[in-house]
Parts: structure tokens; C-alpha cells; sequence
């Protein structure tokens, strides 16, 4: 009896090689959010640096339009930080598709190699089956042999 072969095995390594392309992008959508959260941690960090100093330099006096310039250069960092956390939230929301995407591209995969295996251990009682066939044909052979020899 020949070898088991998968009839569908192209199709379960496509759905291989889609499980990981989308294992890939779930990756690039974690980073693009683990960057962003990066940025905002350090753009709070530069916003609090910048609000100490002008605190000290406003207690040793400074013009208004120092102050001004100060109060500025702090609502845009603000600005900066808000656009980032909205940012974050996109990203957050893609990342959630591309999970949601990459369990789908699992659990097709999976379902596949579920059948392929049902269709193995079917091939293997077929072959089980084939070989005891034989095993007794044999048996029944030298059987009927040892008869035949024994009543010449």
C-alpha cells in the first residue's frame, strides 16, 4: 500500500504561511503601540523637566514674554502628549483587529491539520485492515497447505 498523502496540502501550508504573515503584522501593531507608549512616557518626562525649570526660573523673576514663550513651548508639549495618547488608542484598536485576524488565521490552520490527522488514522485502520487481510490469506494458505500435504 502506498504512502499517506495529505490531499489538501497545499492548502494547509498556505494557511501556514497566512497564520504567519499575520503573526507578523500582530507583532508590528504590539511595537507601533509599545513605540508609542515610549513617546508619551518621554514627552511627560520632558513636560515635567520643563515645568520644574520654569517654576525656578519664575521665582528668580522672568518677563512676560519669557513667560509666554514658557507657557507655549508647555501646551504644545501637552498638545503633543494628547495626540500621542489618541494615537496609542488607534493603535490599540488595529493591534485588537490583528489578534482577532491572527486567531482566525490560527484556528483555520488548526482545523486543517485537525483533518489532515482524521484522514491519517482513517488511512492507517484502512492499512491495519489491508495488512491483518493479508496476514490471514497467508495463514489460510499454509493451513490448507499442511492439509493438502497431509492427507497425500
Amino acid at each position: 500500500m502506498k504512502r499517506f498523502q495529505f490531499k489538501l496540502e497545499s492548502l494547509l501550508n498556505y494557511r501556514k504561511y497566512l497564520e504567519r504573515l499575520a503573526q507578523q503584522e500582530t507583532a508590528r501593531a504590539q511595537m507601533d503601540v509599545k513605540t508609542c507608549e515610549a513617546a508619551i512616557v518621554q514627552l511627560k518626562a520632558v513636560f515635567h523637566q520643563q515645568s520644574n525649570q520654569i517654576e525656578e526660573v519664575l521665582l528668580k523673576g522672568m518677563t512676560a514674554s519669557q513667560f509666554r514663550q514658557s507657557h507655549d513651548y508647555l501646551d504644545a508639549v501637552k498638545n503633543q502628549i494628547e495626540g500621542g495618547n489618541r494615537r496609542k488608542t488607534q493603535l490599540k484598536g488595529i493591534l485588537k483587529e490583528k489578534v482577532k485576524k491572527l486567531k482566525k488565521k490560527s484556528i483555520d490552520k488548526k482545523a486543517m491539520e485537525l483533518y489532515r490527522e482524521k484522514q491519517k488514522e482513517i488511512y492507517t485502520q484502512e492499512f491495519i485492515k489491508l495488512e491483518q487481510k493479508e496476514q490471514d490469506e497467508i495463514s489460510s494458505l499454509k493451513t490448507a497447505r499442511k492439509i493438502s500435504n497431509g492427507t497425500n
